[in-house]
C-alpha cells in the first residue's frame, strides 16, 4: 500500500496561462465508501485511449494509504452495469508550475456548479510546510467533506433519484 500525501484548493477563477501537459476525461464510480476507506473504479480516456483502474484508499485528511492498479474494461463494465449508478465526470488537467505538479479537475456533473479543484501530491510529509501556494489557488479544502470526491459521487447519486 502506497502513502499519499495531498492538499486540495478550490479554484474561483481559471489562469489560461498554465503549462498543461496533459488533458483526461475521468469517469469515476464509487463501489463502497465507509468514513475512513473508499473502493473506486474509473475510466480514464486519455488521447483517445481508454484506461480503467480500481483505487482503495484508506484514511481522511492530508495523508491516506492508497492501492491503485489497472483492470480490464470488461470487469469495470461489469462492475458499473450491476450498480446502475451516474459516474463522477471531470476533466483533469496535468499542469506543471515551477518545480510542482498539479492536478486541475474541472467538474461537469456535480450538485455543487463551476467546481473547479487543484490538488497537489507531496514525497514526504515536510515537503507540505515547505509549499508556498500560487496567489490564483483558492482556498485549501484539504479533507473538507463537501470536497471529497466519494461525497461529491454520493451527491449525484441522491440528486437522480
Amino acid at each position: 500500500m502506497g502513502k499519499e500525501i495531498e492538499k486540495k484548493y478550490v479554484l474561483h477563477t481559471y489562469p489560461t496561462d498554465l503549462d498543461i501537459v496533459e488533458t483526461q476525461e475521468i469517469h469515476q464510480t464509487y463501489l463502497a465508501t465507509s468514513e475512513s476507506e473508499t473502493l473506486r473504479v474509473r475510466k480514464l480516456v486519455i488521447n483517445g485511449q481508454e484506461q480503467f483502474t480500481m483505487t482503495h484508499k484508506a484514511g481522511k485528511g492530508l495523508v491516506r494509504e492508497e492501492t491503485e492498479f489497472d483492470i480490464g474494461a470488461g470487469i469495470y463494465e461489469q462492475l458499473i452495469g450491476k450498480l446502475e449508478v451516474t459516474p463522477l465526470i471531470k476533466t483533469r488537467k496535468k499542469v506543471n508550475w515551477n518545480d510542482y505538479h498539479f492536478d486541475l479537475d474541472i467538474y461537469h456533473n456535480t450538485v455543487q456548479k463551476n467546481l473547479i479543484t487543484i490538488e497537489i501530491e507531496f514525497a514526504e510529509e515536510a515537503d507540505v510546510e515547505h509549499f508556498q501556494k500560487p496567489d490564483w489557488f483558492g482556498e485549501d479544502v484539504t479533507g473538507e467533506s463537501q470536497y471529497v470526491n466519494s461525497v461529491l459521487w454520493e451527491h449525484i447519486q441522491s440528486a437522480a433519484k
